[in-house]
């Protein structure tokens, strides 16, 4: 039998050897394209396109983390987000209180008016007054009108004229006022020692002593302090609206004194006793101020923007949404104000261990007052920017204080010096130029000696009110500014960052914020 097998396997072909495979071209490197704007690293601050700002921090003071900001002029730091011009209404039962105490002040200065009107009745019909004389002698006739009238416009001209030097020179103008304060305390001590009074000799030349070492480690701050005048300045000359209104509440509150005087006489006549309060109205002068300003400083350069009429503005939210919180802070002041007239009516009795430590109350009293003074100031800058209610405003006002408390001090006591001795020369000013103007063209009452020296105390008054309206709103816009800095300076950098990098150089501390 025979076994087929299977034909043998053929064996596979030779496989044939690839071919060598050619070495790659050598890659050429990737031309580095910058990522997408939404993906970049958002570093501090972002230099703009149009400009060649380019700060370098030291390594003391990094920069603060800010967050990104997708659109262009817009504030997206959170006190930015927080700040609005449309806030609601704060402190309401303050602003009731206020109206219910107006209507009795109404009610009360009808009966006291009305008592004045029937005694000066009385009056005429009885001629014979032993103050007759004096009367007549400090009669004012229209050439002495005329004289008040030209020297508060003299005064409001060199008013305007000292607020164009406080933009030009301000550094210069902070170094000669501050000195000038000092040597006032030293003069002082010299005509107190020259006329005996040694212990109040003394006590002006400790306190000058002690304002010239608080000079001398103050220096460092006066390039900061001239950068908030200079720029505050140009801005009250900007929006002179701040003027306006000053001039505006200024005749109110004049008119408001001389009503609440007659209320107060014609008050004490009626009814035979002293009420002992003091005159208090709430401050709207300083909110509006506030508001402008920090319009300014979160919206100007910004799509939003600062409005057409920011002033007007600034007023409306004064008298509206923020006058609860106003009534609020008046309040405060005013319990203090009659607390202090009772330790002051005690301290006149009879009665001397009482009286001698009411008088010691009443002092420390008014030190308090002095201090809730100063602490509402920033609080009403708090209340302005953000529309907080008043115990809110007060708590981080307290909070600001403690980081920030001595920077505050330093920047309002070297501000302040510029705008107080500026008020007092310009006072002297329109004094010396009453003289001359009765000197000159009213030769008829020069012999009269107390007619001339009232005309020329109210020339001073004069002058120095004219100032003070101006230097009222300069001292808002540098309270406000300093506050906004501190909570917020990314806000300034983002709209204004030539500005912030002005302030950067003089007050590195500003970058970290609060």
């Amino acid at each position: 039998m025979s076994h087929k097998y299977p034909p043998p396997q053929q064996p596979y072909p030779q496989q044939q050897p690839y071919p060598q495979q050619q070495p790659y071209p050598q890659q050429q490197p990737y031309p580095q394209q910058p990522y997408p704007q939404q993906y970049q690293q958002q570093y501090y601050p972002p230099p703009p396109a149009s400009s060649t700002y380019s700060p370098v921090y030291s390594s003391e003071y990094g920069p603060p983390t800010y967050e990104n900001n997708q659109g262009q002029g817009q504030v997206h730091s959170e006190v930015g987000k927080n700040w609005n011009k449309k806030p609601r209404f704060q402190d309401l039962w303050a602003a009731i209180l206020f109206l219910i105490q107006f209507v009795g002040f109404l009610v009360l200065s009808y009966t006291g008016i009305k008592t004045i009107l029937n005694k000066n009745k009385l009056s005429n019909q009885n001629p014979a007054n032993d103050n007759d004389d004096i009367i007549k002698g400090i009669k004012l006739d229209t050439n002495s009108i005329v004289l008040l009238v030209v020297a508060g416009i003299f005064g409001f001209f060199l008013s305007l004229l000292y607020m164009f030097l406080m933009q030009k020179f301000p550094k210069p103008l902070i170094k000669i006022t501050l000195y000038l304060s000092i040597a006032t305390y030293f003069i002082a001590a010299a005509i107190y020692g020259y006329v005996g009074q040694i212990i109040l000799a003394v006590m002006f030349a400790l306190f000058g002593v002690i304002y010239l070492i608080c000079a001398f480690t103050w220096r460092d701050r006066i390039p900061f302090a001239a950068i908030l005048l200079e720029t505050i300045t140009s801005l009250t000359r900007k929006y002179y609206g701040t003027i306006i209104m000053g001039f505006a509440g200024l005749i109110i509150q004049v008119g408001w004194s001389i009503w609440w005087a007659l209320t107060t006489i014609g008050s004490f006549d009626k009814f035979y006793e002293s009420s002992g309060c003091e005159e208090t109205t709430p401050d709207k002068r300083g909110i509006r101020g506030f508001s402008l300003f920090a319009t300014y400083y979160f919206l100007d350069g910004t799509d939003q923007g600062v409005g057409s009429t920011p002033t007007l503005s600034s007023l409306k939210r004064a008298c509206t949404t923020s006058f609860g919180s106003i009534c609020f802070g008046s309040l405060i002041i005013a319990i203090l104000n009659t607390i202090k007239a009772i330790l002051r009516s005690i301290a006149n009795s009879n009665d001397d261990a009482c009286g001698f430590v009411a008088a010691c109350f009443a002092c420390l009293l008014a030190g308090i007052e002095n201090l809730v003074e100063y602490f509402n100031h920033y609080a009403y800058v708090e209340v302005a920017i953000y529309g907080k209610s008043y115990c809110r405003a007060a708590k981080d006002t307290w909070k600001l204080i403690k980081d920030r408390g001595v920077e505050a001090i330093i920047n309002d006591n070297l501000i302040g010096n510029v705008l107080t001795m500026g008020a007092i020369f310009i006072g002297v000013l329109c004094a010396l130029f009453g003289y001359g103007y009765i000197s000159l063209f009213l030769k008829e009452i020069k012999d009269n000696g107390t007619l001339v020296l009232i005309l020329v105390i109210i020339c001073f008054i004069l002058g120095l009110m004219m100032t003070i309206v101006v230097t009222d709103a300069i001292d808002s816009g540098v309270a406000t500014t300093f506050v906004a800095l501190a909570e917020d300076p990314d806000a300034l950098r983002r709209t204004k960052p030539q500005l912030f990098e002005r302030i950067r150089r003089e007050w590195p501390g500003v970058v970290q914020g609060m």
